[in-house]
């Protein structure tokens, strides 16, 4: 041996130690013995705290903090989280991060001028408000907004819900006019091809004010947790059905068509085969300079994206950041200079962005008039915007290891519209490509977004002239490329396939229906199937026969694990939801199919004087084998092991009170185990509802283990010795790891 031993080398040495360890390890028991509880013995023994977790209490508690924070500190407290500036101002090292955010937001800027005039033309509003959209609201959010690197600004689908919402109101309106039931009669009386121009900004204005008040609301009454209600599947199916709206507009730029603009059901059918019908009127011009300007902004896209990885694969070894190339800002000089160098809109009737006016506007009060018909497409707007904000918010800062905060979000994204809807802004969201420019590019802190407002400023004021001979077709190459982010969520499909079929469901079905139905009825269509998918698995959950691991106090389902035992006279029933009204039906049947037994036609088969064994198992749809009717006949206990219960309501304790009640008539007695503290609380609180059937402490037990212990027959029998109990008051077992 010792010889063997010399013979060894050190890493085989090294080997046989670390597998002895883990022999070792392996070999640990556990030993534990203590009485068996129930929750009336153990809270006889153990004492538990009464503490007030009513409504009445929680709002009770949330005054008295309120109260206390008009203090002097408190009041300091309160301003610095409404305005969040103050705070990362304190902390901001100019030395090290004002050259990332300067070079950030002159990169930021380089981008987002071309695409906010695009956007811009989306809404269905001239360009020049896409630049009113990217200076005013940006400003007040770097103030109040706690997120260091998401841009605020136009975004596509934002955009082109705006544009159907003021289609929408536009036809209503004036096909209500001569009926003389317009709200809007004195604006849309009359109206002329110049007029329409200012309504269409005007609906614009007035749908930023309403998106700013009900985000703002929202942020007041702490409402930032309602886009949990939107989940990551039937958002990206939103969006990506949305872009496809968005890709569609902007065919007939592409193409120089001039179609019709139209909404409600269908629209994305119609659109093509007016498309395809109009095709003979194509401009080659617009095609032309289309191609072109497509092949540069992808190739260049292109070109960025595999920068950006390459650096981020070798982020470690690198002191700085290549910028990405400004493929949009390019691609927009090169164009107007031809536009106006070659007379493209007198020649080859090419349409261009037309005339920008200079300078700032003046504020003006948004007018609300007719805000009726505007609601719910403000409503859609304000929860879309917050919810692609705030995750995006939430990805950096998760990042950048720092906090984001829902509510003051809130409160900043409305401020934002209502302040920007004073200066003929339009409703904004965060654009997802210009926010990973900006991180990507070095920002740090939201001093990048006030550097790219400014930049924008200087266009406002002396250089928006210049961009009056830019194609139109050129804005539209730009949304159709920064498109492809988007467009690509549809890799989602089989990897949700493969792992989860319902959010593969909603992601496919809102999809469908945002394209068939349009953006507004698509996203609440959207909604409604999410929730019926969660009233489904609710309604009909998974449930199951639970038995013991051997010489352990591990429970699992003895269909999906064999070595798992069902205990002789001892029926353990799981059931994987709370109990309410939904399911209440579904976990009766599912009870009496499991444990095999149905106490009330036990109960007629003994008045009767019938065959008991047919009648206990007629409701089964096939006749059980005979070893499971002996099975059933041996039942004394039923176990509810109640660990994924996280409530139930009146209905669910009524149903409990029956079984056990009906249960108790035939001498079969049920117990529960696993109880979390409200449902405990709902049981007994039953008990005013009828004292005969309450559900007493008595027969809630700690654990599954303490059920079983408590109610194991004889220990003689060779029958029950895997269970590893020993009965004498006690739990005591030993388990091997």
């Amino acid at each position: 041996m010792a010889g063997d031993m010399k013979g060894r080398s050190d890493c085989d040495l090294d080997i046989i130690s670390m597998q002895c360890d883990n022999e070792a390890r392996y070999r640990k028991q556990i030993t534990i013995t203590r009485p068996i509880f129930t929750e009336e013995t153990f809270q006889e023994g153990y004492r538990i705290s009464t503490s007030n977790s009513s409504a009445t209490a929680k709002l009770r508690r949330s005054c008295t903090s309120n109260l206390s924070s008009l203090s002097g500190h408190g009041l300091c407290l309160a301003v610095l989280k409404f305005f969040p500036i103050i705070g990362w101002l304190k902390e901001y090292n100019w030395r090290k991060d004002i050259i990332g955010d300067v070079i950030s937001g002159l990169t930021t800027a380089v981008m987002r001028i071309p695409q906010e005039m695009a956007y811009a033309l989306l809404a269905t509003v001239p360009a020049v408000y896409g630049l009113y959209s990217a200076f005013f609201p940006v400003i007040l959010y770097a103030v109040l907004g706690t997120s260091k690197h998401i841009s605020i600004g136009t975004w596509a689908v934002v955009s082109i819900m705006i544009g159907n919402a003021i289609d929408a109101v536009i036809d209503v309106e004036l096909s209500n006019i001569n009926n003389g039931t317009s709200e809007m009669a004195e604006m849309t009386s009359g109206i002329s091809a110049e007029d329409n121009t200012m309504l269409r900004v005007q609906i614009a204005t007035s749908l930023c004010l309403l998106v700013g008040i009900i985000q703002t609301l929202m942020g007041v009454l702490r409402l930032g947790f309602v886009t949990n209600y939107l989940s990551e599947p039937l958002v990206r199916g939103f969006t990506t059905g949305a872009a496809v709206h968005v890709f569609t507009s902007q065919f007939p730029k592409l193409l120089g068509i001039k179609t019709t603009r139209r909404t409600g059901v269908i629209t994305l059918v119609y659109t093509y085969i007016e498309l395809f019908t109009k095709l003979k009127q194509t401009n080659p011009c617009a095609v032309i300079m289309s191609v072109l300007a497509l092949m540069m902004l992808i190739l260049i896209a292109e070109m960025n994206d595999l920068q950006a990885h390459k650096s981020w694969c070798r982020r470690e070894g690198r002191k700085g950041k290549k910028l990405p190339i400004p493929s949009e800002l390019f691609v927009v000089i090169c164009a107007t200079l031809a536009s106006y160098l070659g007379r493209f809109e007198f020649k080859y009737n090419l349409s261009v962005v037309g005339d920008i006016p200079t300078g700032v506007p003046v504020p003006t009060v948004p007018s609300l008039r007719g805000s009726m018909s505007l609601f719910g497409s403000a409503f859609a707007m304000a929860i879309v915007g917050f919810a692609i904000s705030i995750s995006m918010a939430q990805l950096f800062a998760k990042k950048h290891e720092y906090e984001v905060e829902a509510n003051q979000e809130l409160i900043a994204y409305g401020s934002c519209h209502i302040f920007g809807s004073f200066f003929r802004c339009f409703p904004h969201a965060t654009s997802m490509s210009r926010t990973a420019v900006q991180e990507g590019s070095g920002g740090k802190t939201q001093l990048a977004g006030i550097i790219s407002a400014l930049v924008v400023v200087v266009i406002l004021l002396r250089l928006g002239p210049l961009f009056s001979q830019l194609p139109q077709c050129i804005l539209g190459a730009i949304i159709v490329v920064a498109l492809r982010g988007i467009l690509r969520q549809i890799k989602d499909l089989p990897l949700l396939w493969k792992v989860n079929n319902v959010d593969f469901a909603i992601w496919l079905l809102t999809f469908l229906c945002v394209c068939l139905l349009g953006v507004d009825l698509g996203l609440l269509c959207g909604v409604g199937i999410a929730l019926v998918t969660i009233v489904l698995r609710t309604q009909i959950p998974n449930s199951s026969i639970i038995g013991a691991i051997p010489n352990t106090d591990i429970y699992r389902d003895v269909a999906r694990v064999p070595d798992a035992r069902e205990i002789p006279g001892i029926k353990i029933f799981c059931f994987s939801s709370s109990l309410c009204f939904i399911n209440a039906d579904n976990f009766k049947n599912s009870l009496f199919q499991k444990v095999g037994i149905n106490p009330q036609k036990r109960l007629i088969a003994k008045h009767k004087g019938d065959l008991i064994k047919k009648l206990e198992y007629s409701h089964c749809d096939d006749e059980p084998r005979n070893d499971v009717r002996n099975e059933a006949d041996q039942v004394q206990t039923i176990i509810i092991d109640c660990c994924m219960f996280n409530y139930i309501d009146t209905v669910g304790v009524k149903t409990l009170q029956t079984l056990i009640t009906d249960y108790d008539k035939v001498d079969i007695r049920v117990v529960l185990a696993n109880c979390k503290e409200t449902v405990r609380q709902s049981l007994l609180k039953s008990a005013t509802l009828n004292k005969k059937e309450a559900i007493g402490l008595d027969r809630m037990y700690l654990t599954l283990h303490d059920a079983v212990a408590d109610h194991m027959p004889s220990q003689k029998d060779d029958n029950f010795k895997h269970v590893g109990v020993k009965i004498q008051n006690e739990i005591s077992y030993e388990t091997g790891v």
